[in-house]
Protein backbone atom coordinates (compact mmCIF):
# COMPACT_ATOMS: atom_id res chain seq x y z
CA UNK A 1 0.00 0.00 0.00
CA UNK A 2 1.49 2.99 -1.13
CA UNK A 3 1.84 5.87 1.73
CA UNK A 4 -0.61 9.16 1.10
CA UNK A 5 1.88 12.47 1.99
CA UNK A 6 0.07 16.15 2.16
CA UNK A 7 1.97 18.39 0.85
CA UNK A 8 2.22 22.17 2.44
CA UNK A 9 3.92 24.77 1.62
CA UNK A 10 6.16 26.72 3.99
CA UNK A 11 5.19 30.66 3.86
CA UNK A 12 8.66 33.16 2.80
CA UNK A 13 9.49 35.35 6.04
CA UNK A 14 8.98 38.90 4.73
CA UNK A 15 12.59 40.47 5.15
CA UNK A 16 13.23 43.32 6.57
CA UNK A 17 13.24 46.08 4.06
CA UNK A 18 9.77 44.75 2.45
CA UNK A 19 8.31 44.94 5.29
CA UNK A 20 9.61 48.59 5.91
CA UNK A 21 8.99 49.38 1.99
CA UNK A 22 5.33 48.18 2.21
CA UNK A 23 4.30 50.11 5.10
CA UNK A 24 5.76 53.13 3.62
CA UNK A 25 3.79 52.50 0.41
CA UNK A 26 0.47 52.03 2.11
CA UNK A 27 0.73 54.86 4.03
CA UNK A 28 1.13 56.94 0.89
CA UNK A 29 4.83 58.58 1.18
CA UNK A 30 7.57 58.56 -0.97
CA UNK A 31 11.13 58.71 0.10
CA UNK A 32 11.54 62.48 -0.01
CA UNK A 33 8.51 62.66 2.22
CA UNK A 34 9.72 60.35 4.39
CA UNK A 35 13.42 62.03 4.82
CA UNK A 36 11.64 65.25 5.33
CA UNK A 37 9.26 63.86 8.22
CA UNK A 38 11.50 61.46 9.90
CA UNK A 39 14.81 63.62 9.40
CA UNK A 40 16.85 60.26 8.08
CA UNK A 41 18.42 60.73 5.03
CA UNK A 42 17.28 59.18 2.06
CA UNK A 43 20.14 56.93 1.01
CA UNK A 44 19.86 55.33 4.34
CA UNK A 45 15.72 54.65 4.06
CA UNK A 46 16.68 53.43 0.19
CA UNK A 47 19.30 51.16 1.84
CA UNK A 48 17.37 49.57 4.53
CA UNK A 49 14.98 49.02 2.21
CA UNK A 50 16.65 47.71 -0.25
CA UNK A 51 18.79 45.28 3.02
CA UNK A 52 21.94 47.01 1.25
CA UNK A 53 23.78 46.97 4.89
CA UNK A 54 26.98 47.99 3.48
CA UNK A 55 25.90 51.37 2.83
CA UNK A 56 25.03 52.22 6.42
CA UNK A 57 26.51 54.02 9.01
CA UNK A 58 27.55 52.30 12.12
CA UNK A 59 25.04 50.53 14.08
CA UNK A 60 24.41 52.87 17.07
CA UNK A 61 23.13 55.25 14.95
CA UNK A 62 21.21 52.96 12.51
CA UNK A 63 19.40 51.71 15.84
CA UNK A 64 17.96 55.52 16.26
CA UNK A 65 16.74 55.52 12.37
CA UNK A 66 15.18 52.55 12.94
CA UNK A 67 13.75 53.45 15.80
CA UNK A 68 12.34 56.48 14.71
CA UNK A 69 11.45 55.08 11.10
CA UNK A 70 9.32 52.49 12.83
CA UNK A 71 7.62 55.04 15.31
CA UNK A 72 6.94 57.24 12.05
CA UNK A 73 5.54 54.04 10.06
CA UNK A 74 3.39 52.88 13.14
CA UNK A 75 5.43 49.60 13.68
CA UNK A 76 7.13 47.75 17.27
CA UNK A 77 10.47 49.77 17.10
CA UNK A 78 11.74 46.80 19.54
CA UNK A 79 10.66 44.35 16.97
CA UNK A 80 11.90 46.28 13.86
CA UNK A 81 15.60 46.89 15.38
CA UNK A 82 15.61 42.87 16.36
CA UNK A 83 15.21 41.81 12.59
CA UNK A 84 17.60 44.36 11.14
CA UNK A 85 20.40 43.10 13.80
CA UNK A 86 19.47 39.16 12.83
CA UNK A 87 19.44 40.07 9.17
CA UNK A 88 22.56 42.13 9.54
CA UNK A 89 24.83 38.97 11.03
CA UNK A 90 22.96 36.68 8.30
CA UNK A 91 24.29 38.64 5.46
CA UNK A 92 27.84 39.20 7.22
CA UNK A 93 28.31 35.39 7.67
CA UNK A 94 26.97 34.99 4.34
CA UNK A 95 29.51 37.51 2.71
CA UNK A 96 32.22 35.87 4.62
CA UNK A 97 31.41 32.10 3.34
CA UNK A 98 31.52 33.52 -0.08
CA UNK A 99 34.33 35.86 -0.55
CA UNK A 100 37.56 33.94 -2.08
CA UNK A 101 40.81 33.99 -0.77
CA UNK A 102 43.42 36.38 -2.30
CA UNK A 103 46.16 34.28 -4.00
CA UNK A 104 49.15 36.78 -5.19
CA UNK A 105 49.72 36.73 -8.65
CA UNK A 106 52.80 34.73 -10.49
CA UNK A 107 55.60 37.48 -11.13
CA UNK A 108 56.28 36.63 -14.91
CA UNK A 109 59.63 37.34 -15.75
CA UNK A 110 60.30 39.37 -18.98
CA UNK A 111 63.30 40.88 -20.19
CA UNK A 112 62.98 45.01 -21.43
CA UNK A 113 63.27 45.23 -25.43
CA UNK A 114 65.90 47.95 -26.26
CA UNK A 115 63.92 51.41 -27.36
CA UNK A 116 66.29 53.11 -30.22
CA UNK A 117 65.95 56.73 -30.31
CA UNK A 118 66.23 58.95 -33.54
CA UNK A 119 65.88 62.52 -34.18
CA UNK A 120 62.95 61.76 -36.22
CA UNK A 121 61.28 59.77 -32.94
CA UNK A 122 62.25 62.80 -31.25
CA UNK A 123 60.23 65.04 -33.72
CA UNK A 124 56.85 63.42 -33.89
CA UNK A 125 57.15 62.47 -29.47
CA UNK A 126 57.17 66.06 -29.00
CA UNK A 127 54.86 67.28 -31.71
CA UNK A 128 52.02 64.47 -30.20
CA UNK A 129 52.98 65.88 -26.61
CA UNK A 130 52.47 69.52 -27.54
CA UNK A 131 49.19 68.76 -29.28
CA UNK A 132 47.90 66.73 -26.10
CA UNK A 133 49.03 69.05 -23.35
CA UNK A 134 46.92 71.42 -25.26
CA UNK A 135 43.99 69.14 -26.24
CA UNK A 136 44.37 68.73 -22.05
CA UNK A 137 44.26 72.60 -21.02
CA UNK A 138 41.22 73.35 -23.15
CA UNK A 139 39.71 70.46 -21.70
CA UNK A 140 40.28 71.70 -18.47
CA UNK A 141 39.49 75.10 -18.42
CA UNK A 142 36.05 74.03 -20.18
CA UNK A 143 35.39 71.74 -16.98
CA UNK A 144 36.27 74.50 -14.89
CA UNK A 145 33.48 76.43 -16.48
CA UNK A 146 30.90 73.39 -16.65
CA UNK A 147 31.13 71.75 -13.41
CA UNK A 148 29.48 72.48 -10.50
CA UNK A 149 31.48 74.33 -7.38
CA UNK A 150 33.84 71.45 -5.13
CA UNK A 151 33.18 71.41 -1.23
CA UNK A 152 35.20 70.08 1.63
CA UNK A 153 33.85 69.73 4.85
CA UNK A 154 36.60 70.00 7.62
CA UNK A 155 34.89 69.83 10.53
CA UNK A 156 32.60 67.77 11.73
CA UNK A 157 33.16 64.66 10.32
CA UNK A 158 29.96 62.36 9.32
CA UNK A 159 28.20 60.78 12.27
CA UNK A 160 29.46 62.78 15.05
CA UNK A 161 27.86 62.39 18.70
CA UNK A 162 28.59 65.53 20.94
CA UNK A 163 27.41 66.11 24.12
CA UNK A 164 26.13 69.74 23.04
CA UNK A 165 23.40 71.74 22.10
CA UNK A 166 25.82 73.38 19.37
CA UNK A 167 28.37 72.57 16.85
CA UNK A 168 30.90 74.40 14.54
CA UNK A 169 30.63 73.83 10.99
CA UNK A 170 33.93 74.28 8.95
CA UNK A 171 34.79 73.65 5.95
CA UNK A 172 35.97 75.61 2.16
CA UNK A 173 34.49 75.55 -1.50
CA UNK A 174 35.38 77.53 -4.91
CA UNK A 175 36.13 80.92 -4.54
CA UNK A 176 32.98 83.24 -5.32
CA UNK A 177 30.62 80.35 -4.46
CA UNK A 178 27.57 81.27 -2.16
CA UNK A 179 27.51 78.77 0.87
CA UNK A 180 23.98 77.39 2.53
CA UNK A 181 23.46 75.93 5.86
CA UNK A 182 19.95 73.78 5.83
CA UNK A 183 18.79 76.58 3.09
CA UNK A 184 19.94 79.94 4.87
CA UNK A 185 22.74 81.54 3.41
CA UNK A 186 26.03 81.99 5.46
CA UNK A 187 29.34 84.37 5.33
CA UNK A 188 32.43 82.86 3.66
CA UNK A 189 35.56 84.26 2.78
CA UNK A 190 36.91 86.03 -0.56
CA UNK A 191 38.87 82.15 -0.94
CA UNK A 192 35.80 80.28 -0.41
CA UNK A 193 36.48 79.59 3.86
CA UNK A 194 33.32 79.47 5.74
CA UNK A 195 32.97 79.05 9.69
CA UNK A 196 29.59 78.54 11.02
CA UNK A 197 28.22 77.99 14.31
CA UNK A 198 25.17 75.53 14.35
CA UNK A 199 22.56 75.32 17.24
CA UNK A 200 21.52 71.17 17.22
CA UNK A 201 18.59 69.55 18.57
CA UNK A 202 18.71 66.60 21.21
CA UNK A 203 18.86 63.36 19.30
CA UNK A 204 19.87 62.91 15.02
CA UNK A 205 20.86 66.18 13.29
CA UNK A 206 20.35 66.53 9.51
CA UNK A 207 22.67 69.03 8.29
CA UNK A 208 22.63 69.97 4.48
CA UNK A 209 25.66 72.38 3.06
CA UNK A 210 25.36 73.74 -0.52
CA UNK A 211 27.66 75.46 -2.42
CA UNK A 212 26.42 77.84 -4.92
CA UNK A 213 28.29 79.25 -7.72
CA UNK A 214 27.59 82.26 -9.99
CA UNK A 215 26.46 80.21 -13.05
CA UNK A 216 24.24 78.41 -10.87
CA UNK A 217 25.91 75.22 -10.78
CA UNK A 218 25.67 73.75 -7.32
CA UNK A 219 27.05 70.99 -5.04
CA UNK A 220 25.42 69.49 -1.89
CA UNK A 221 26.68 67.58 0.99
CA UNK A 222 25.03 66.27 4.35
CA UNK A 223 26.49 65.18 7.66
CA UNK A 224 24.69 63.64 10.32
CA UNK A 225 25.29 64.79 13.95
CA UNK A 226 23.94 62.86 17.26
CA UNK A 227 23.52 65.32 20.06
CA UNK A 228 22.72 64.49 23.54
CA UNK A 229 23.32 67.43 25.77
CA UNK A 230 23.35 67.57 29.23
CA UNK A 231 20.70 68.69 31.01
CA UNK A 232 20.65 72.59 31.85
CA UNK A 233 19.76 73.78 35.57
CA UNK A 234 18.19 77.38 35.49
CA UNK A 235 18.69 78.53 38.80
CA UNK A 236 16.83 81.95 40.07
CA UNK A 237 18.75 82.11 43.42
CA UNK A 238 15.77 84.47 44.43
CA UNK A 239 16.21 86.51 41.60
CA UNK A 240 13.18 86.21 40.31
CA UNK A 241 13.24 89.16 38.42
CA UNK A 242 15.41 88.39 36.09
CA UNK A 243 14.26 87.71 32.07
CA UNK A 244 14.40 84.22 31.24
CA UNK A 245 13.78 83.41 27.45
CA UNK A 246 13.32 80.08 25.96
CA UNK A 247 13.19 80.22 21.96
CA UNK A 248 12.13 76.95 20.34
CA UNK A 249 12.38 76.96 16.82
CA UNK A 250 10.75 74.93 13.82
CA UNK A 251 9.34 73.94 11.18
CA UNK A 252 12.41 75.82 9.36
CA UNK A 253 16.34 76.28 10.08
CA UNK A 254 16.69 80.32 11.67
CA UNK A 255 19.29 82.45 11.28
CA UNK A 256 19.35 83.53 14.64
CA UNK A 257 21.48 86.62 16.67
CA UNK A 258 21.25 87.86 20.58
CA UNK A 259 21.71 89.99 22.42
CA UNK A 260 21.37 90.23 26.47
CA UNK A 261 21.40 93.40 28.46
CA UNK A 262 22.96 94.87 25.40
CA UNK A 263 26.19 92.46 24.70
CA UNK A 264 25.74 89.67 21.87
CA UNK A 265 25.76 86.76 22.87
CA UNK A 266 27.57 85.45 19.86
CA UNK A 267 30.03 87.32 17.43
CA UNK A 268 28.07 86.56 14.76
CA UNK A 269 24.54 84.88 14.07
CA UNK A 270 23.87 81.62 14.45
CA UNK A 271 21.97 78.69 12.22
CA UNK A 272 19.45 76.59 14.29
CA UNK A 273 17.98 73.85 13.07
CA UNK A 274 14.20 72.94 13.03
CA UNK A 275 13.79 71.00 16.80
CA UNK A 276 16.45 73.05 18.52
CA UNK A 277 16.15 75.33 21.48
CA UNK A 278 17.93 78.37 22.88
CA UNK A 279 17.80 79.35 26.47
CA UNK A 280 19.02 82.86 28.09
CA UNK A 281 18.71 85.13 30.85
CA UNK A 282 19.09 88.80 31.36
CA UNK A 283 18.78 91.37 33.75
CA UNK A 284 16.82 93.51 31.73
CA UNK A 285 16.28 93.15 28.15
CA UNK A 286 16.70 90.73 25.40
CA UNK A 287 16.64 91.77 21.48
CA UNK A 288 16.65 89.41 18.75
CA UNK A 289 16.93 89.01 15.29
CA UNK A 290 15.63 86.13 12.83
CA UNK A 291 15.55 85.53 9.65
CA UNK A 292 11.97 83.47 9.58
CA UNK A 293 9.33 85.03 12.54
CA UNK A 294 6.90 82.33 11.96
CA UNK A 295 9.90 79.37 13.14
CA UNK A 296 10.65 80.75 16.49
CA UNK A 297 8.25 80.33 19.27
CA UNK A 298 9.17 82.48 22.85
CA UNK A 299 8.77 81.51 26.12
CA UNK A 300 9.37 84.21 28.62
CA UNK A 301 9.64 83.34 32.24
CA UNK A 302 7.10 80.33 31.90
CA UNK A 303 4.71 82.65 29.67
CA UNK A 304 3.58 81.46 26.20
CA UNK A 305 4.30 84.86 23.64
CA UNK A 306 3.77 82.97 20.65
CA UNK A 307 5.82 82.95 17.26
CA UNK A 308 7.86 86.11 16.40
CA UNK A 309 5.97 86.90 13.47
CA UNK A 310 4.50 85.35 10.27
CA UNK A 311 6.43 82.75 8.27
CA UNK A 312 9.10 84.01 6.11
CA UNK A 313 8.60 87.29 7.95
CA UNK A 314 12.47 88.71 9.05
CA UNK A 315 12.06 89.69 12.56
CA UNK A 316 15.36 92.75 13.17
CA UNK A 317 15.82 93.99 16.67
CA UNK A 318 12.43 92.43 18.73
CA UNK A 319 13.27 93.59 21.95
CA UNK A 320 11.40 91.61 25.42
CA UNK A 321 12.31 93.14 28.80
CA UNK A 322 10.12 92.97 32.16
CA UNK A 323 6.93 95.15 30.51
CA UNK A 324 7.02 92.06 27.70
CA UNK A 325 5.35 89.58 31.03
Amino acid sequence: MTPKFTRKTIPEREALGEKLAKKRFSLGYDIKETERATRIRAKHIEALESGDFSKLPPDVYVKGFLKNYAIFLKLDPVKVVNLYLRERGLSENIKKATTPEKNEPKKTKFKPQKVLITPKKLAIGSAIFSALLIVFYISWQISILAAPPKITITSPADNTKVEEDSIIVDGFTDSGSDVFINNIQISATPDGKFKEKVSLQEGVNLINITSKNKLGKQTDKSITVLSKPQAIIINNNGQDQDLVAKFDIGPNSVSFYIEVDGKPLSEKNAVMLPGSVQTVRAKEKIVITASDGGSVRVNLNGNDLGVLGRPGEKINNKEYNKNSI
